[in-house]
Order: structure tokens, then sequence, then C-alpha cells
């Protein structure tokens, strides 16, 4: 049995996807009416815009989890928030 390296996998991968979007033009996406393409494609930017959005958000919030950088709460708020809530409860009454 030979023993694949890293560098065999990621080549083979690539190959393979380059294959597949190759086959999927060819075969799937030029063999249906006009509309359907059209269909396709929308359908195709939404799910990215909507993936990618996400997907920001995610690494933002893995960047704030692990740097801090980016937080939205005030320093001062965020110090002590028992101090700040037994404050605004003397003064609402």
């Amino acid at each position: 049995m030979d023993m694949v390296t890293i560098i065999d996998f990621v080549v083979e991968l690539f190959t393979s996807i380059i294959a597949l979007i190759i086959t999927f033009i060819t075969d799937v996406f030029l063999g249906v009416d006009p509309l359907t393409a059209i269909l396709f494609l929308v359908g195709s930017a939404l799910t990215t815009v909507a993936v990618g959005y996400f997907g920001l958000l995610a690494a933002g919030s893995a960047l704030n989890l692990l740097t801090g950088w980016g937080a939205s709460a005030r320093e001062e708020a965020s110090a002590d928030p028992d101090a700040r809530s037994s404050d605004n409860m003397g003064k609402a009454r």
C-alpha cells in the first residue's frame, strides 16, 4: 500500500475541484434553459453573500474572543457592572 503525502492529497484535491467545475459547467449548467441558469446564478450569489457575511461575523467573534479587539462594550460600563446597576436603580426611584 502506497503512502499518500500531503502534497499528493492537495494536488489531487485541486485537480478534482477543477474537474468538477468543468463537468458542472459543460454537462449541467449549459444543458438547461436560460431561466434555470439565471435562477441558479442568483441563488448561488445569495448563498455566497450569506455564507461570506456569517463567516465574517464568526471570524470577528473568534478574533474578539482571542484578542479582545473589536469589543462593542465600553470599558467603563464593563469594568464593574454591579455598581452601575445599583446606581441606576437608585436614580430610577
